[in-house]
């Protein structure tokens, strides 16, 4: 089973944590470090290769793609977005699993039509990774509920940006206390689930376990 994870870069370099790759392998799975080339060709086969996908964080999604003005958006990558959404829509139609983490959440949104707000306050946490923060409400009878197992959680949090209009076939499956939306899945895919927060630095511990249990539970 491969497991395609998106990446971050720079002029020079790509980059990402060590924890995705590590919570992969060690579920029985093959982590590929995906580029962001906007190339047909490259997602296609890269589309048919993979069991399932994992959309990692990083710098903010292009507005333009959602309508918007850049007024608050920063570390923008155009190239990465557009590859992105059509790996994505690509997986939709395999019917292959994804599983979007922070960023990953937000461009999983704006590629079935969703907008974002692109600038909230009191996201972005001074606390280590791997620690909790604040509590967010997940809704019964979703995908998410029936994975954690329970109608709370306490979640790190490392964002600036958030889903503003969830995207048509989607639902909120859960909230931070100040109703900003911490979790998205598809109504009628199998796996298409959206985190906000980073369950990666906490995968060993409950109920984020859970998560990438059932992930790769999915894709066997």
């Amino acid at each position: 089973m491969f497991v395609g994870i998106t990446i971050k870069e720079n002029e020079k370099n790509f980059y990402i944590t060590k924890k995705i790759p590590e919570l992969v392998i060690k579920r029985g799975a093959f982590p590929l470090m995906l580029p962001g080339y906007n190339s047909e060709f490259y997602v296609k086969e890269i589309s048919e290769i993979l069991s399932g996908l994992i959309l990692a964080g990083g710098g903010d999604v292009d507005p333009a793609l959602y309508g918007e003005k850049n007024t608050k958006s920063k570390e923008i990558n155009r190239q990465r977005d557009l590859f992105e959404i059509k790996l994505i829509k690509s997986m939709y139609v395999l019917r292959k699993p994804v599983l979007a983490i922070c960023r990953g959440m937000q461009v999983l949104n704006v590629a079935f039509g969703g907008t974002l707000y692109q600038h909230i306050e009191g996201h972005f946490q001074k606390e280590p990774k791997d620690m909790t923060t604040h509590r967010i409400f997940l809704r019964k009878n979703t995908m998410l509920y029936d994975i954690i197992g329970k109608d709370s959680m306490d979640v790190n949090s490392f964002h600036h940006q958030a889903v503003k209009d969830i995207a048509p076939m989607f639902r909120v499956s859960g909230v931070s206390e100040d109703g900003i939306v911490e979790a998205m899945e598809h109504t009628e895919h199998p796996f298409f689930i959206g985190v906000q927060f980073h369950p990666e630095y906490m995968h060993e511990k409950e109920p984020f376990k859970r998560l990438f249990d059932a992930f790769i539970e999915v894709l066997r």
